[in-house]
């Protein structure tokens, strides 16, 4: 009896220490291991375990301890809720405990654990163990429930073979009882601390990330800024943050790994990844895939998870959580992270944190998407009035010096009625006729700048408007005492477009070659085709055009800084015009040329 009285003492004494010691933990694992050590070593049993109630209602075996072949087959063990049910109804009630003899477990409960060695103590008073009325068949099944505050289940601490042999005495099954209930509450405690941490947590990322959107930043600055923050607020073994491409800005990404250790991005994953944040933002919702389950499952198409899983598996991964970034109807991108082997699953808080963060980035995405198009529309316009500006500078300039011209003209003519008026006339003639090619000009850059003015279509033969042209110039050209050659392919292909406006480009190369050639000079005109395009090229061996006034060869009005070139007559409006319309017909313009030695200009159009 006074052994008896002093184990108690002992086994209390021991208790209230390992409960003070469990009371102060929030590492659960640690915990765990802490309760099931103490139940084995103070209450007196080889094997004792703790199971846990998982998201899907089993009941799965986190701690074993007292026995390395029992924690080596009963760690990870499920049993179905229903089978723990079945086993409760059955049970005899030691007050809180449920035990359940052998041969009384329900079909289909899951099988405990036996050890191959083990074997009864001697009871006192009998010759046999099993013969002793309280006498432990290994068969048999002892359970400890616990629970949190509101009564529901938490889990079950389960022991087994005691080392006296016999069912736990009354004072055993109230150790066995307070350890269940010390474990029900440690284990409440650190789930509220570990919840009030989470919070803290993802409260602090959910701000950082808002703090962040509110930054006039472009969207690639966002996603940089923002990975380190939604990495350590979902605690995330890897992270992928990805901002779509939009109009005038690529797509972006940032990775990340919590080992250091470089992270790829799977082409495949990125598509699928695409897909699902698209359907996930119309829904509100994240999607998560772990290795042995999928939500929404509905949302998931059977081939997206095998994809994703191959990747889980290669990286290492036990799950990953897709939240897209979004703002209003539109999906901007999204954030995918990753968790380990011995990382916890994604808990809802957090699934509402990832969505607020996406959120949050997703404005930001649009509001710096939104700036940018305001400060282009914003350039666009200053450029525009600038361009006006120059355009009524440059047109009056234009149109004073020949203005001036006339009215001189006819005021002598006026003043000296008798004076020869031929001389007089040649002059208004010539000045008039560069008005009239002014206006000319003016109209044809008007017409064909403007994007909504239809473009008259019909099978051109480029070979056939270049021969007209080069006859139409020939004769200048002999006037000049230039040499002017045409070449022509035989079979050249059409070109479908504007013979007017095609027409009026090649005549610009032409003049602009004869005119800038001095006499005794050549120009060289070919038409050939080559792969898909036909090939227009005028060369010429004149003044050539300056390095830096090649940069500004087809703004409007603009007519070079050689003193030579400047010398002959012009609007400066034909390349500009030739370059718009060449654009419109798909096609580009290329430019070969050197101060004093010349120039070749291409003009390449795609070919019918």
């Amino acid at each position: 009896m006074r052994d008896g009285v002093v184990w108690e003492v002992l086994a209390l004494r021991r208790l209230t220490e390992l409960m003070n010691r469990v009371s102060a933990q929030d590492d659960l694992s640690i915990l765990f291991d802490m309760v099931v050590d103490g139940a084995a070593d103070v209450v007196g049993f080889k094997v004792a375990a703790i199971s846990l109630v998982v998201p899907s209602g089993d009941v799965e075996v986190v701690a074993v301890a007292g026995d390395d072949d029992a924690r080596a087959e009963l760690l990870g063990r499920r049993t179905p809720r229903a089978n723990l049910d079945a086993e409760f109804a059955v049970a005899e009630r030691w007050g809180s405990l449920r035990f359940v003899p052998a041969g009384e477990l329900p079909d289909g409960s899951a099988e405990g654990w036996v050890s191959s060695d083990w074997t009864a103590p001697t009871v006192d008073g009998a010759s046999d163990a099993l013969d002793a009325l309280d006498a432990w068949n290994p068969e048999d099944t002892l359970i400890a429930p616990f629970f949190d505050a509101v009564g529901e289940l938490l889990g079950i601490l389960s022991v087994d073979l005691p080392l006296s042999g016999h069912r736990p005495n009354m004072t055993q099954r109230a150790v066995l009882e307070l350890f269940a209930n010390q474990t029900g509450i440690a284990i409440s405690a650190a789930r509220q601390r570990h919840a009030l941490s989470e919070r803290v947590r993802l409260g602090d990322a959910v701000q950082t990330v808002a703090r962040i959107a509110q930054e006039d930043l472009d969207p690639a600055r966002v996603v940089d800024v923002a990975a380190e923050p939604i990495s350590a607020g979902l605690a995330s073994a890897g992270l992928w943050l990805r901002a779509f491409g939009g109009e005038d800005d690529d797509e972006r990404e940032s990775v990340s790994a919590r080992s250091g250790a470089p992270v790829r991005t799977p082409v495949s994953l990125v598509a699928i990844a695409r897909r699902m944040v698209a359907r996930c933002w119309r829904a509100g919702i994240v999607a998560v895939v772990g290795r042995d389950h999928v939500d929404p499952p509905a949302l998931w198409a059977d081939h997206d998870v095998a994809q994703v899983r191959i990747f889980l598996k290669d990286a290492g991964a036990r799950s990953l959580l897709l939240a897209p970034m979004g703002s209003g109807t539109s999906c901007f991108g999204y954030i995918a992270c990753t968790r380990g082997p011995d990382d916890p699953d994604w808990t809802d808080a957090e699934a509402v944190a990832a969505l607020e963060m996406g959120r949050d980035l997703g404005r930001a995405i649009r509001n710096a998407r939104l700036y940018a198009v305001e400060r282009r529309v914003a350039a666009e316009l200053r450029e525009a009035d600038r361009s006006k500006t120059q355009l009524f500078s440059t047109v009056s300039h234009e149109l004073k010096n020949p203005l001036a011209s006339i009215v001189g003209h006819v005021e002598l003519l006026r003043q000296d009625p008798d004076a020869d008026p031929d001389w007089s006339l040649g002059v208004i003639e010539r000045n008039t006729e560069r008005l009239q090619s002014l206006v000319d000009d003016l109209l044809t850059l008007s017409r064909v700048s403007d994007p909504d003015r239809a473009m008259p279509e019909a099978d051109v033969d480029l070979g056939e408007v270049s021969r007209d042209v080069v006859d139409m110039f020939r004769p200048r050209a002999d006037t000049q005492q230039v040499s002017l050659t045409f070449d022509l392919e035989e079979r050249l292909p059409l070109v479908r477009g504007s013979a007017g406006d095609l027409e009026r480009v090649v005549q610009n190369l032409v003049s602009n070659a004869v005119k800038f050639t001095p006499a005794g000079g050549k120009v060289a005109v070919s038409v050939a085709s080559s792969s898909d395009r036909v090939v227009i090229e005028c060369t010429d061996d004149g003044l050539g055009i300056s390095e830096e006034d090649q940069a500004s060869l087809f703004t409007e009005f603009f007519r070079g800084t050689n003193p030579e070139s400047l010398q002959v007559p012009g609007t400066g409006l034909g390349l500009s015009i030739a370059q718009r319309v060449v654009t419109r017909h798909g096609g580009r313009i290329d430019v070969d040329s050197e101060l004093g030695r010349g120039t070749s200009v291409r003009l390449l159009l795609p070919a019918l």
